[in-house]
């Protein structure tokens, strides 16, 4: 039997602590418990590997809890930055069918979305764009995720993040084939495994995007600092040239201007 830690909140809610991803054994186990305690509302707190699959069992993100150690903290003390954005690619020509999945899915994205823009596709790619994932660049790899686990097909998410780096996450029915980050400890410290790992495949980006690797491989270089690479746009650009997607360089508010715009009411 699973163990989990609850309590009741004044408003008879319960709170849940576990780590563990849902089962059909353990939700009939919390199924059960909540029953015991006459409650009509859970709230489980749970890892950041388990949040995921615990959306897909019927449960809602309504809040975040974040960490960081103090040193990486200070490594952005002073530090001016631009605001992130960034787009999603599908491969796929099916556009009724992703306005559909992007309607559904940014709905239920904490943190509130102004809108969405979908473009229609251009070299065999659907272009999705979001004002809360130019604002959030993690929500916009959650909703790049589940877009790719949707609809089956191969998913690109590339961005600037606060105008200094690089990423671009390529995805082939929801599993991440190769990831890129033009600094990879920019966001703090990480295991040299990780470090690596977030350096290009060019061979894999160019199987799935049809670009050539030898290009890829000249324009996702990585370095411990932004000042060591060309700037951030330039890399952008030339990347986007590279896999065939000219609308890789837009963030929400470029794609909401042009004529051909899909323009979505994601607010109800």
């Amino acid at each position: 039997m699973t163990r989990f830690d609850t309590s009741v909140e004044t408003d008879g809610t319960v709170r849940v602590r576990i780590v563990d991803a849902p089962t059909e054994a353990l939700l009939r186990e919390l199924l059960a418990k909540v029953r015991d305690l006459r409650a009509q509302r859970v709230i489980v707190e749970t890892s950041h590997d388990a949040g995921e699959a615990w959306i897909r069992a019927g449960f809602t993100e309504v809040s975040r809890v974040l960490e960081a150690p103090l040193a990486v903290l200070e490594t952005h003390e002073g530090i001016d930055v631009d605001p992130s954005f960034g787009s999603v690619h599908l491969q796929t020509d099916e556009v009724e069918a992703v306005v559909r999945a992007v309607r559904q899915m940014v709905r239920r994205l904490p943190g509130g979305s102004k809108g969405s823009v979908v473009l229609p596709p251009c070299g065999g790619w659907t272009g999705v764009f979001d004002e809360l994932g130019d604002r959030e660049p993690e929500m916009l790899r959650r909703l790049a995720s589940e877009l790719a686990d949707r609809m089956g097909v191969v998913v690109l998410l590339v961005g600037v993040e606060e105008g200094r780096v690089l990423r671009f996450v390529l995805f082939e029915r929801a599993r991440i084939m190769d990831e890129y980050l033009s600094v990879p400890e920019y966001h703090g410290p990480l295991p040299p495994g990780d470090v690596v790992a977030l350096g290009a495949n060019p061979r894999v980006v160019a199987r799935l995007t049809g670009a050539d690797a030898g290009k890829i491989r000249a324009i996702a270089q990585t370095a411990k600092r932004p000042e060591d690479l060309r700037p951030p746009l330039e890399l952008l650009a030339s990347f986007a040239a590279a896999v065939g997607i000219p609308a890789a360089v837009y963030g929400y508010e470029e794609a909401l201007s042009r004529a051909e715009a899909i323009v979505l009411d994601v607010t109800r």
